[in-house]
């Protein structure tokens, strides 16, 4: 009631608004009002208010389904084609030079000339864009928060680092030779490889590796200099490092608790060197090196399978539409995994575990940086570009480093 008077909200007021940022109307007391809200939530707030005036449920359901889709249609017509060529020539760069050039040396000087060519062009592009961007107070607003998801997971990789190493050395078969569990998945790719060349050739090649879905990341932050998704890079990084942290936490707590053997035995021989005797002294060791190659018991889930799959979860988030980036990289995660399965470096329920608990977790932490509520405005035609801010390029070159020395530095 609003002054004696009875409000009653049509189907034709509940698609009255939705545009760009979506209409939420609510009832408060006894005053209908109307504020800015998510068009992924505006059908559903708006059948709130319906289903207390009798407005029928299965249109407002209908109105939410097709309003989810109409932004995110709406979102993906912002979207440039040009990040979703670049991911996949990367992605399908390298099978496609096995096919073609099936000599390992040709193959491996040739790719690793193209690589040192690309990634020089690739810094020069990424200078001349910096310096031309002229957004740089929307990546500002996210600056902050950005940095504080970037050291939580800093944070939580160094304690990891130490309790890979304790894991290890406080295992009580260390020594043994402790064979590994039956891996169902692995007898059935071996037993396939064993009758089919395809299937002997996609276990055998080369996977895509850390680098790989590290560098589809980084693309997707960095393709906001080229207008490529209508979002803010630090605050879709801000998610993802975010979501690198939290699921390691629940990662450590799983190899902690149960400890199972590693799918190579002998493996704390060949790789840790003797437990000190003290307590302290065992801890120290824990951080002479960083261990991103893992330790010697099975570490579930698999902290690499947790990694890869940000990128596709990343891109299907962020970069909407039906985009061939996005199914290569589910295809290259699921490759990736089951090859670390036929290698032995992790059983089958650690990558399965690993892309299910990252994604719950990625789902989670929607709050961090939602989509539906980031899109930033399209900037009016002749608007003077942004002042470049020194420290936010220096935050990029030192998040930059850090990364390269925990992948590469530590053999991830």
């Amino acid at each position: 009631m609003e002054s004696g008077r009875e409000v009653i909200i049509t189907p034709t007021d509940l698609l009255t608004g939705h545009e760009a940022r979506g209409v939420r109307r609510r009832l408060g007391t006894g005053v209908a009002s109307t504020t800015i809200g998510d068009p992924y939530e505006a059908a559903v707030s708006a059948g709130g208010a319906a289903s207390g005036i009798g407005v029928d449920s299965g249109f407002v359901q209908a109105l939410s389904v097709g309003t989810r889709h109409s932004a995110r249609q709406r979102i993906a017509a912002r979207c440039g084609r040009g990040l979703d060529v670049a991911a996949t020539g990367v992605f399908l760069l390298q099978p496609a030079l096995v096919v073609l050039l099936p000599g390992t040396e040709i193959l491996g000087g040739l790719l690793g000339g193209m690589i040192k060519a690309a990634a020089g062009l690739g810094v020069v592009l990424l200078a001349y864009r910096i310096l031309m961007f002229g957004r740089w107070r929307d990546e500002h607003a996210q600056v902050p928060r950005f940095i504080i998801c970037f050291l939580v997971m800093v944070l939580e990789l160094s304690i990891e680092n130490c309790v890979v190493w304790l894991v290890s050395a406080w295992d009580q078969r260390k020594y043994d030779n402790v064979p590994g569990l039956q891996d169902n998945v692995a007898i059935a790719v071996n037993a396939l490889s064993a009758i089919s060349p395809i299937a002997r050739w996609l276990a055998t090649c080369r996977a895509a590796n850390i680098l790989h879905f590290l560098g589809a990341l980084l693309a997707l932050a960095f393709s906001v200099l080229w207008d490529q998704v209508p979002y803010s890079g630090f605050g879709i990084m801000a998610r993802v490092v975010l979501t690198v942290a939290a699921s390691r936490v629940l990662r450590m707590a799983c190899f902690m608790a149960t400890v199972l053997p590693n799918p190579r035995p002998g493996c704390y021989r060949r790789r840790f060197p003797p437990v000190p005797p003290g307590l302290w002294d065992t801890i120290k060791l824990g951080y002479t090196t960083i261990r991103g190659f893992g330790g010697c018991n099975d570490l579930i889930f698999s902290g690499h399978g947790a990694f890869w799959v940000l990128a596709p979860l990343a891109f299907r988030t962020y970069y909407p539409g039906h985009r061939l980036s996005t199914w290569v990289l589910w295809l290259a995660l699921a490759h990736a995994c089951v090859k670390d399965v036929v290698d032995e470096q992790h059983y089958s329920v650690d990558m399965l575990l690993a892309v299910v608990v990252t994604w719950a977790v990625w789902d989670w932490l929607a709050w961090v940086y939602p989509a539906g509520e980031s899109v930033l405005p399209r900037r009016p035609l002749g608007s003077p570009p942004d002042r470049l801010n020194p420290g936010v390029v220096g935050l990029i070159l030192v998040c930059l480093a850090i990364a390269g020395v925990i992948v590469i530095g530590g053999k991830a």
